[in-house]
């Protein structure tokens, strides 16, 4: 069925004003979504999870505003392991009874699509991923933006990519993205051939691309992910302990992000089908 995200009701109704059904994504329509932050409030030495978003805010990392929700993830931010170099600002698919979604990456049909803009970037490594199809290990596609080499990460021009099967093939779907255009991405997954259609809301750019899933690669169910995910870290994180998975890259020193650069999304519409 579709899942469409609404502005929660109660304070336009009381306004006196009926909710239209093009009205910015709020918590109150994110039922079917876990989300991870990039901090580490209890202390267990992995990112915080919610599964309850409903009027859940946590400024400047995950909070609704009048256009839409906005994600923020830092480069010295809580990871979900410490094998994992790299901080989110994430939703994961859930199903309809709040269990973790998993369908059939090769039989089922699927699609998520997003309307959002992307505001920010880290600038030593301006690399972020804005949408994702995962199983239980691969990247089966990542949505990304990539920046420029001497990025700012407020004003650049970079490109969104495709990375199909653990980066196997990619697809340029826009090679000049200013930070701050909006866009609309939907993204299907058809009995194991996967189509997605770009289209940059500011440029009028339309794009649209399909491959099929390597079969031998899959391993277990299929979900989406939104939000931001940064490819970019601090070999030492906020709280001042050392992120060794980011160090062991051995990138020259220009490549390592300050703790406190960020990345930061405004989504406006989430639908799920």
């Amino acid at each position: 069925m579709w899942f469409k995200a609404i502005l929660a009701g109660v304070a336009l109704l009381a306004c006196g004003a009926a909710v239209a059904e093009e009205a910015p994504l709020s918590t109150s329509g994110l039922s079917r979504w876990k989300l991870t932050l990039p901090v580490d409030v209890n202390g267990d030495g992995k990112a915080d999870e919610v599964t309850s978003l409903w009027g859940y805010r946590n400024s400047p990392w995950f909070h609704a505003t009048p256009d839409g929700i906005v994600f923020r993830a830092h480069a010295g931010g809580a990871r979900t392991s410490g094998n994992t170099a790299y901080a989110r600002s994430e939703l994961r698919e859930m199903d309809e009874a709040g269990r973790l979604a998993a369908w059939d990456c090769l039989q089922d049909k699927r699609s998520l699509t997003l309307e959002q803009t992307l505001l920010a970037s880290t600038t030593a490594k301006p690399e972020v991923t804005i949408g994702q199809i995962h199983d239980a290990k691969n990247d089966n596609l990542m949505l990304k933006y990539i920046g420029p080499a001497k990025a700012n990460g407020r004003s650049d021009t970079g490109r969104i990519e495709l990375q199909w099967s653990d980066s196997a093939q990619r697809d340029i779907l826009d090679k000049a993205y200013a930070l701050g255009q909006p866009m609309q991405v939907r993204i299907a997954a058809d009995q194991g051939t996967l189509r997605v259609i770009y289209r940059n809301l500011a440029s009028g750019l339309e794009k649209r691309v399909s491959a099929q899933l390597d079969v031998a690669s899959i391993v277990g169910a299929c979900y989406f992910k939104a939000g931001v995910y940064i490819q970019a870290c601090s070999r030492i994180d906020s709280d001042g302990k050392p992120n060794v998975a980011c160090a062991k890259k051995a990138w020259a020193d220009a490549r390592y992000d300050a703790p406190e650069a960020y990345a930061e999304l405004l989504v406006r519409r989430i639908d799920l089908k």
